[in-house]
């Protein structure tokens, strides 16, 4: 994924931001809240959570898919796809983009999932089947529940003919699916690329199988308080529910037709620690060489970072890495930016959470404002950098780095910069 400083066909840009999230659907509502530090996080009303510890979750309300993509086809489609169009389509409504004015094949689309239709048509269709048998089932259902559903609903919404993958990375799979996206682009097979995450992971068996892993928080109430990254109180990440996208456009594209720009992807790194399916490596070293990848790849200098739009779910040891690696990178500059997570207000939708970011991120460039950490009360020695605790703040940011921390210990950074 290199980087041609001058060459405005190989330059990839963001243009447009969609985001359907627990705490705003939009990205204005959606920025409101994280700037407010209002939290998207409740009790679980869709299904009985008696026999499980944790009982809250952040649930997107009032939303109809109908209203983003055919009605026929949402109701075959699972609420992961739902999402992902929602998010597409306001991603695109955002960047004042007329599709019909683009070749379809110079237009693509990656989705990334963790859990793809697991949470919810998975459950729907099995239910369905050991009720009334398998004659009755809807004959897309096995296709409808695979992780490609989401990006090929899009795609089939949408119109565009182009590159199109899906991202199974879990949590990093946005981050995967933006630079695959960007790779595309600059190797000239497409001029506009709509790419992010989607999960709807919240139902009785995922919430249970989570329980069984300890992986979730026992802070049920007040539910709000129960997401706190880097506070030493934490004790495990909050599960929600949601969709990210961004519009990604060749900055030639952009240029000629007068788009308004967000932000410019620089760079992209990955690693892995090769340990543990669930378990964290603490020392960070895996995550610095994502890190240091990343700037290598975007022709970043360290003192260029100004802001880090952490990972932050509130995983003891994950909390950890992420301050580990920030310090191995950064050195002292490390202490004198802010890092922060929205996840304290978002909740973590796994694929979905590194969207999130991107969308914060690139907001954050245009306003100045650092987003907080809400949740943040008792210092954790051992993550000691500056967490913007509690209230937002405004910065001189022209360059972010941000990851995602996977299940299975995969790591993805990416940097963005404002466009010059």
């Amino acid at each position: 994924m290199g980087l041609s400083l001058t060459n405005p066909r190989r330059r990839v840009v963001i243009t447009g931001l969609g985001v359907v999230a627990p705490n705003g659907i939009g990205k204005d509502a959606f920025w409101d809240a994280v700037v407010q530090g209002r939290s998207g996080i409740d009790w679980i009303t869709s299904f009985d959570t008696s026999d499980l510890y944790c009982k809250i979750a952040g649930q997107v309300a009032d939303f109809d898919p109908a209203d983003y993509m055919s009605p026929k086809h949402a109701r075959k489609a699972g609420r992961f796809a739902h999402f992902a169009v929602a998010a597409a389509r306001l991603a695109v409504e955002d960047a004042g983009l007329d599709l019909g004015k683009v070749d379809p094949f110079k237009m693509g689309v990656v989705f990334g999932t963790s859990v793809a239709g697991s949470g919810n048509i998975t459950d729907e269709v099995y239910h369905h089947y050991e009720k009334y048998g398998a004659e009755t089932l809807e004959i897309t259902s096995p296709t409808q529940t695979a992780p490609h559903a989401a990006t090929s609903h899009v795609f089939i919404e949408l119109g565009m003919k182009g590159p199109n993958t899906t991202s199974a990375t879990g949590c990093v799979g946005s981050l995967d699916a933006v630079a695959t996206a960007a790779q595309v682009m600059r190797c000239g097979q497409a001029q506009v690329m709509v790419a992010g995450g989607t999960e709807a992971p919240i139902s009785a068996f995922g919430m249970a199988t989570l329980c069984r892993q300890r992986v979730l928080s026992s802070h049920n109430a007040p539910p709000q308080a129960a997401s706190r990254p880097f506070d030493d109180s934490r004790d495990g990440l909050v599960l929600s529910e949601g969709a990210g996208a961004v519009v990604l456009e060749t900055a030639e594209h952009a240029m000629d037709r007068g788009a308004h720009i967000y932000a410019e992807v620089r760079g992209y790194g990955s690693a892995t620690e090769a340990q543990h399916l669930i378990a964290a490596v603490p020392h960070g070293h895996e995550l610095a060489h994502a890190f240091q990848l990343a700037l290598l790849n975007g022709k970043v200098g360290t003192e260029e970072i100004d802001y880090v739009c952490a990972h932050g779910i509130g995983n003891k040891q994950y909390d950890i890495a992420e301050t580990q690696a920030i310090k191995m990178v950064l050195g002292q500059r490390a202490y004198n930016i802010p890092v922060s997570s929205i996840k304290s207000c978002t909740g973590q939708p796994f694929a979905a959470g590194g969207a999130w970011e991107l969308v914060s991120s690139c907001l954050t460039l245009g306003t100045g404002l650092v987003p907080p950490t809400i949740n943040y009360h008792v210092p954790d020695p051992e993550c000691d950098l500056d967490y913007a605790p509690n209230h937002a703040r405004q910065a001189r940011v022209d360059c972010i780095m941000m990851n995602s921390h996977s299940f299975g210990g995969t790591h993805g950074c990416l940097i963005i910069s404002k466009f010059a």
